[in-house]
């Protein structure tokens, strides 16, 4: 609290009061000669920012704005115009905007790439950016369904709505893609490897604005677990005037599903607020039994008390329960466990089995508060605060296939992260941000019977500072993009504490684990003549052992006995990507060629040994992933929109031993495929839209892949070869709209896995074909 209550204070003194006159901006937008209703934004080097919609008579103002110089700007999706403007106090500025119809381009604006700003022309990083019209086009309300048809992203969910969901980057594990939530790391520090995977099926798209996602190392800017790609789940600001959503859908698997969105700001732009709320309920599932439900709320506030200071407010908060299934198990005659199986449920697997009182419930809540000044032209300093809290119950009985026991076990956990950092922009072609960041997070499990025997409970915590620097040039009249950045972080450990005196690390003499060093850098030349952009990345990464991984037990018949190793060191990688983009037609046209690279360090393992009070993790092995990615995005029309994308990944796993941290020399492991990964992965999205009439189709293709089953009859775990992904979903609907009131009424009906391909997940069951309805009314 001293470090937030500082950073605070420092925001403070940084905020300079003064009061002068204001102008104003209003005009007309036309089109042909008619007046047309479109957005229209205004925003000046000054940090002042404004956003309103034209009426249906083309009318806009900006009130109350500072004097300075102003672009005017009236972005769509037909039509584009810019217009600059000098504005002094007390003098109101006509700008009004002759818009013309353009050959729409594929175009965005991310922050993602380098923490700033960017038009994605110039972006010197693979980055790829899911727009709020794509997720409606595709009728998708998870974040999971979103992602599955990024290059170089293997998404997997293991069984229905509401099951573990992970996301592996690039042939890399689940814990190497990290997760914003606008901007800001959001992780679970109970999870076993300490990344988001818990809660990802948990965050539904019930306020969202866009989602950008960057591929490749993000550590030098976002932190841990960001070695293979990071993922920011960007929120909408509160635009000027009175917005609101009401959406429902139903459909097979017994779904029923409500969202309502409000929003409100004022027209100067000094205020606004949304909320959104959802909640989605599934009552049979794919066996009848699955059961699940998840709500979720999201609110954020925008407030300009001076015109150069902003602060933002923002809350997420998650419910859910889901009924849980057995984990898949082998049957038959085993061969050595060495031997790769090929996969034939019911022959040599079984897959997850019904379970009927097995339940887990799990909540997130994760609020933040931040601000911004803008000192002048050059100079913005900047602050947030964010606290996380995350838990999670599994309760089990006696029924169910085989040998079960009556229990339950809550993992619980929170994160308080404080950062201020200042953005100098010197020069037009130079930014320089650099920062500091404190962070405490902190662990606790405990568990028992339903009787009150048995009881324990454990916990732990740990502290990190850090300093980061991230610098981007511009040259050549910005054809030259160049981004470096240095991060370091080091670690403060606590003493563990457990319910039982004869816990295991309770004679240990804790010292501080290495720190963690990051550098990393970009650059991009984009070639005007051609339409060509060359671009190189090269940057390390790291992830911070959890606190599981350090400190983490299990109790059997009254006493604890470890698993976590204390020693761990932060797992370090290093990484490359270089690759080639091509634009034609006007821009209509986007190719992407890309090979990468990424190599992990002392990649931590799970070794268990016949020695009860030995650790079970170790800096063991390393992992190695590279291939290449190949996509298009075509604008064919104006209402025609082609997404596709071919990745080959090899990715494997090899032991690597060294130093004192080492697992004993009896322990059996060997290099091996990486788990989950296929080869070959092929995404397609097709887009058709018909005036108000749209039509949606994405289709995912994998080759096979490995997998672990752990056998409950032979206590040994065996590899089995599953058959690819053949999944498409087909999105068509209709949009009524009433010019005079802007008020919208939107049908629209999706099949899932519409080709009915019979698919299991590491053994799990996935959805067969089925179907919904919904309906959003919009104003």
């Amino acid at each position: 609290m001293k470090v937030l209550g500082l950073s605070i204070s420092i925001l403070l003194l940084c905020f300079a009061v003064s009061g002068q006159q204001t102008g104003s901006i209003s005009g007309t937008t036309v089109m042909d000669g008619k007046p047309v209703s479109v957005p229209v934004t205004t925003h000046s080097k000054n940090g002042v920012s404004r956003s309103t919609r034209s009426d249906q008579d083309g009318h806009y103002i900006f009130s109350n704005l500072p004097p300075g110089r102003y672009e005017v700007v009236a972005p769509n999706a037909t039509v584009a115009v810019q217009e600059t403007i000098v504005i002094r106090a007390g003098q109101n500025a006509i700008v009004d905007l002759n818009l013309t119809i353009i050959r729409s381009s594929i175009s965005e604006n991310v922050t993602v790439a380098a923490g700033a700003n960017q038009p994605i022309e110039q972006v010197s990083k693979t980055v790829d950016v899911i727009s709020a019209q794509e997720m409606r086009g595709r009728a998708d309300f998870s974040l999971a369904d979103t992602l599955r048809t990024i290059p170089g992203f293997r998404v997997q969910q293991f069984g229905g709505f509401g099951r573990t969901a992970t996301i592996k980057a690039r042939g890399l594990r689940n814990q190497d893609t990290a997760i914003l939530i606008d901007g800001i790391r959001f992780r679970d520090p109970s999870a076993i490897t300490g990344d988001a995977s818990p809660f990802i099926s948990d965050v539904t798209l019930t306020s969202v604005s866009k989602i950008e996602v960057l591929r490749g190392s993000g550590s030098s800017l976002y932190g841990t677990n960001a070695i293979g790609g990071v993922v920011d789940f960007q929120t909408p600001r509160p635009p000027s005037g009175t917005h609101g959503q009401l959406s429902g859908a139903i459909g097979g698997l017994g779904l029923g599903r409500f969202r309502g969105n409000i929003s409100h700001g004022t027209s100067n732009g000094n205020f606004g607020i949304n909320a959104g709320f959802s909640q989605t309920a599934y009552t049979k599932g794919i066996d009848g039994d699955d059961n699940s439900r998840n709500t979720n709320l999201q609110t954020r506030v925008e407030y300009k008390p001076f015109w150069r200071t902003n602060i933002s407010g923002r809350i997420f908060f998650s419910n859910a329960k889901v009924r849980l299934n057995a984990n898949p198990d082998t049957l038959g005659t085993l061969p050595s466990s060495t031997t790769v199986i090929d996969a034939v449920p019911n022959v040599n697997f079984v897959p997850d089995a019904d379970d009927p009182d097995a339940v887990q419930r799990s909540r997130f809540f994760n609020g933040q508060i931040a601000v911004d000044h803008a000192v002048n032209d050059k100079l913005v300093i900047a602050g947030y605060y964010q606290g996380s809290s995350t838990r999670r119950r599994n309760d089990d009985g006696s029924l169910g296939p085989g040998y079960q026991s009556a229990y339950f076990s809550i993992f619980d956990g929170s994160i308080h992260t404080a950062n201020i950092h200042a953005t100098w922009t010197p020069v037009r072609q130079n930014t320089l941000v650099g920062g500091y960041e404190f962070e405490r997070e902190s662990y606790g499990n405990e568990g028992g019977t339903p009787s009150g025997t048995d009881g324990f409970f454990g916990r732990a915590s740990q502290k990190s500072n850090t300093i980061y620097v991230q610098n981007l040039v511009r040259l050549f009249d910005d054809k030259l993009q160049v981004a470096g950045g240095f991060r370091m972080q080091n670690f403060s450990l606590q003493k563990p504490s457990f319910s039982s005196a004869n816990a295991p690390y309770g004679s240990l003499t804790l010292s501080d684990p290495p720190a963690a060093y990051t550098f990393d850098g970009s650059s991009a030349y984009y070639i005007a003549r051609t339409g060509t952009k060359l671009r190189v990345h090269i940057g390390n990464g790291y992830r911070v052992p959890s606190l599981y991984e350090r400190f983490g037990t299990y109790f059997f018949f009254g006493s604890f006995y470890p698993l976590g190793n204390p020693d761990l060191k932060p797992e370090r990688s290093i990484g490359y990507d270089g690759g080639v983009e091509q634009f034609l037609a006007g821009s209509r046209v986007k190719l992407l060629a890309t090979y990468f690279y990424t190599e992990i360090k002392d990649e931590i393992s799970y070794l268990p040994t016949d020695d009860l009070g030995a650790p079970s993790y170790y800096n063991f092995d390393r992992h190695f992933s590279r291939g290449v990615e190949f996509s298009s995005s075509v604008k064919a029309t104006n209402s025609t929109d082609v997404f596709a994308s071919y990745t080959y990944t090899n990715s494997d796993v090899r032991n690597f031993r060294r130093g004192t941290n080492s697992p004993p020399l009896n322990v059996a492991s060997s290099d091996r495929k990486a788990y989950g990964i296929p080869d070959h992965e092929f995404t397609l999205v097709f887009t058709q839209r018909f005036k108000r009439f749209w039509v949606n189709l994405d289709l995912l293709a994998t080759s096979s892949y490995l997998a672990p089953i752990f056998s409950n009859s032979t206590f040994g775990t065996y590899i089995y070869r599953f058959a690819g992904n053949r999944r498409g979903d087909l999105t068509a609907g209709y949009t009524f709209r009433r010019k005079k009131d802007s008020m919208t009424l939107r049908l629209y009906g999706t099949v899932e896995n519409i080709f009915a391909y019979d698919y299991y997940e590491n053994g799990f069951r996935t959805t067969g074909r089925t179907g919904r309805i919904g309906l959003t009314f919009g104003f």
